[in-house]
């Protein structure tokens, strides 16, 4: 075995904190982190909004959910509902992944709440849910975020909330939240 020099180790690990930097903004009073990863090449890869990890309770109306946040879901949606997968592959997939990842902090009940309180919408979550391809994309995004959600013991909290916005009986909704079937809620929210 070689002998490793200290002086390049500790020269290596300050080039890899070099390849991501992050970056705060204030959005309704919450604190919201930019998290700028750079591939090896130093060419910027991703950036993806991550919410604080210590935060305080909020309520439900107090989550965050910016009029350009609401114009991102209503892009992304309305691209998944008119568009058939080729064209979904060729002309959208980059900057769709880009959109997804931007919003990717917002709450899910907040993030479907406007969804399923906007009837356009709606119609167009049953078009992606008659498409396999795009569904599947969709659904696996979509449980990935609840089960962050899940595990942090944030869904449960806003729960009656969530419903009352949609005008659901939370007796609906809870069981595939207390099952964790994510597709299962979505089905629901679109035939409902």
């Amino acid at each position: 075995m070689l002998p490793i020099d200290a002086d390049i180790l500790d020269a290596n690990i300050q080039d890899n904190e070099k390849n991501q930097i992050i970056e705060e903004k204030i959005v309704y009073n919450q604190s919201i982190k930019y998290h700028l990863a750079f591939s090896k090449a130093g060419i910027l890869s991703a950036i993806v909004k991550l919410p604080p990890k210590n935060e305080k309770q909020m309520t439900y109306t107090e989550l965050p959910r910016p009029y350009e946040d609401e114009q991102k879901i209503t892009d992304l949606i309305t691209t998944l509902g008119i568009n058939g997968k080729i064209a979904l592959l060729l002309h959208h997939e980059k900057r769709l992944n880009k959109v997804g990842n931007e919003i990717r902090y917002i709450h899910p009940f907040k993030f479907l709440g406007y969804i399923f309180t906007h009837p356009d919408l709606k119609e167009y979550m049953a078009v992606i849910f008659d498409d396999y391809f795009i569904r599947t994309r969709f659904v696996k995004d979509f449980a990935q975020t609840m089960d962050i959600y899940d595990l942090r013991n944030k869904l449960v909290i806003y729960l009656d909330d969530f419903a009352n916005e949609l005008g659901i009986s939370v007796d609906k909704i809870k069981p595939f939240i207390d099952n964790r079937e994510w597709e299962g809620l979505l089905r629901f929210l679109i035939s409902y």
